[in-house]
């Protein structure tokens, strides 16, 4: 008997642990606000607003020279293993991975714009770098 309770105690104790470390739901959404200093000497402000689901990223709304920008994760391709692509209206922005729990702690890697150039005589869509070498400055909720 005293077997039992104790086996019975021992897996009421993992399941209320289990309980504390579980999300309380996958569903929720929240929002965190990263600021980023970017360039070589850190002299480009980059601010963004992530929206998660869960711990998991959803979107990021990119303001870069009082210019605004939403876009959402791309998780199509193999890129986002390394790392977190967000694109949207020609612009993409990615950094290293990170959750909720990390995001703060995360650097970015660039900001691009799509743009169209004549490449030998076709016009094709170039990537232009608008900032690059991003590093966290600061957090908010």
């Amino acid at each position: 008997m005293k077997r039992n309770l104790i086996a019975l105690s021992g897996v009421v104790l993992c399941a209320g642990l289990a309980a504390c470390v579980a999300p309380k739901d996958a569903r929720e959404l929240s929002q965190k606000t990263v600021e980023y200093r970017c360039g070589a000497s850190g002299e480009q402000p980059l601010s963004v607003q992530y929206t998660f689901q869960g711990t998991e990223p959803l979107a990021a709304k990119v303001v870069y020279q009082n210019q605004a920008v939403d876009l959402t994760r791309a998780t199509a391709s193999n890129a986002d293993m390394v790392g977190n692509t967000f694109r949207g209206s020609g612009y993409t922005w990615t950094t290293d991975k990170f959750t909720l729990e990390n995001v703060a702690a995360v650097n970015g890697n660039m900001l691009t714009q799509d743009a169209p150039q004549a490449v030998n005589g076709q016009n094709a869509a170039v990537s232009n770098v608008l900032v690059k070498d991003c590093r966290v400055a600061g957090a908010s909720s």
